[in-house]
């Protein structure tokens, strides 16, 4: 393995002596190269950064090595981040890391690797799959996380989902986003809205006012025309009825009586909600459009506000090139709705551990470098995204605010707040509700088309099976890498 110049000698020591103890785990010296590409550009002008209770001189080499299976490409803003840690981490401990960026298609491949028990120490992927498909596989971190004090270096929201999806602490978030409304600040300025809307009625009146200041006040592309639906109508009947009627057909009432698609009240007001919006026209004139057309608008001075998730300030500046201060307020709540606007759609990556590694705690002190502290900070602020640690208050400038309605937040939906949990469904909900969005379907015909495709109503409550997930809902995170780059 060749070794750049570094700035300072004795860093240097200790570098070749690390990459060294690493290489003889390799396979090959590719390997070796991939793990160090992401950050030759900047060893070369300075050393890595001393963290809290790091020594002043590098550790001996300890010849013990951890190998790291990474969600992130080679040279992505994550990857850089991540492996500066890591050499902070080896100059600090004397311990090697192996790292294999394996990118998107670890999804693919980790289960596989776990029940084959390749070697590996720790690895990252989607907090939710990581609590859900992989966390048989995984070490319980409960007792590591209480010696480390965990819980004052995460935002409470994160280990909660986690313990709630696989019953203990089996996973360690990072990079969290939030969801709901962003928008310009300029236009909002501009179209005289002096605070942001709280409930439906109030976001319509923001609409209004942008549509007489001259621009379009809602932005669609057809990739989340799910996530809008989703969210409103998780707000009038909760996102476990509407996952309810996705699984079964009907979800029960408060008194046990099943109500199926057609039956719903809340479920057609909540499309009808939909089709007025459309013609009141507060929709960018070409939404629904192909991705990421639509939302590139905001970018352009054309559109004010778009349905989303926090790394989309960073997408469309990156997409159009934009400089815009960035407002956010949570998905407004509807009148009689079950929901309030507390609630919405978080998600996270994580860092878990498989259960035969032999490293357990190195890995896990690794994982703290990387999720806490400094470490958290520096890839919050390398990805534009949210930090995992509330004790860092620095956010990205982009969606910095993010920080008032993320505080507010009481609970967390899934992605599309419940529509993904029919693979069969799914497809024709998306169809469905796109021609709504297009103008050319009416509330009960999506109603009616959606009955007609769904299961025939029986009781959710007979049934304690795990909900179908298509694979869209697998995928949805690769947005937050996207943003990032």
């Amino acid at each position: 393995m060749k070794v750049k110049k570094i700035v300072s000698v004795l860093l240097c020591v200790a570098m070749i002596t690390s990459m060294l103890a690493a290489c003889g785990n390799n396979s090959s010296e590719t390997k070796a190269k991939d793990t160090t590409a992401a950050t030759d550009a900047k060893t070369e002008t300075q050393a890595p950064k001393e963290t809290e209770g790091a020594t002043d001189a590098p550790a001996a080499a300890t010849g013990e090595t951890l190998v790291y299976w990474s969600m992130w490409d080679a040279g992505s803003p994550q990857a850089i981040a991540i492996q500066e840690i890591i050499d902070e981490y080896t100059a600090k401990t004397g311990v090697a890391v192996d790292v294999q960026w394996k990118g998107r298609d670890i999804s693919k491949v980790i289960q596989a690797a776990l029940d084959a028990k390749n070697d590996i120490d720790l690895f990252d992927e989607d907090f939710q799959r990581v609590a859900t498909q992989y966390a048989s596989s995984c070490v319980d971190l409960e007792e590591m996380a209480k010696a480390a004090d965990y819980e004052n270096h995460s935002v409470a929201a994160l280990p909660t989902a986690i313990r709630g999806w696989a019953g203990s602490l089996k996973g360690i978030a990072y990079q969290p986003y939030t969801s709901g409304v962003f928008y310009n600040k300029a236009i909002f300025a501009e179209a005289g809205i002096e605070s942001e809307p709280q409930t439906w009625a109030e976001f319509l009146d923001c609409c209004q006012k942008i549509k007489d200041a001259g621009y379009n006040p809602l932005a669609l592309d057809d990739a989340y025309v799910l996530y809008n639906l989703g969210y409103h109508m998780a707000r009038y009947i909760g996102q476990e009825k509407v996952s309810n009627l996705c699984k079964y057909g009907a979800y029960e009432d408060e008194n046990g009586n099943l109500v199926g698609w057609k039956d719903s009240a809340e479920v057609l007001k909540s499309i009808q909600d939909m089709v007025d919006f459309v013609k009141a026209g507060y929709l960018e004139e070409n939404a629904p459009d192909a991705f990421p057309a639509s939302e590139n608008t905001i970018g352009y001075d054309e559109t004010a506000m778009v349905v989303n998730a926090s790394w989309v300030p960073g997408e469309i500046t990156n997409n159009t090139g934009c400089d815009l201060e960035w407002g956010m307020f949570n998905y407004p709540s509807v009148d009689g709705g079950a929901d309030p606007n507390t609630i919405a759609n978080v998600g996270a990556q994580a860092f878990a551990i498989p259960a035969y590694s032999d490293k357990a705690q190195q890995a896990f002190d690794l994982i703290m470098m990387i999720t806490t502290g400094e470490g958290d900070q520096k890839v919050a602020l390398a990805t534009d995204s949210m930090p995992a640690d509330p004790t860092n208050g620095e956010w990205p400038a982009m969606i910095a605010g993010c920080k008032d309605s993320f505080n507010a937040l009481t609970n967390v939906y899934d992605w599309n707040c419940g529509l993904n949990d029919n693979a069969d469904l799914q497809p024709i909900i998306k169809e469905n509700i796109l021609k709504v969005f297009e103008g050319s379907l009416d509330a009960q015909g999506f109603v009616d088309a959606i009955a007609a495709a769904a299961p025939a109503p029986t009781s959710p409550s007979a049934d304690g099976g795990a909900a179908e997930t298509t694979e869209e809902t697998a995928e949805t995170p690769a947005e937050s890498e996207t943003a990032a780059e």
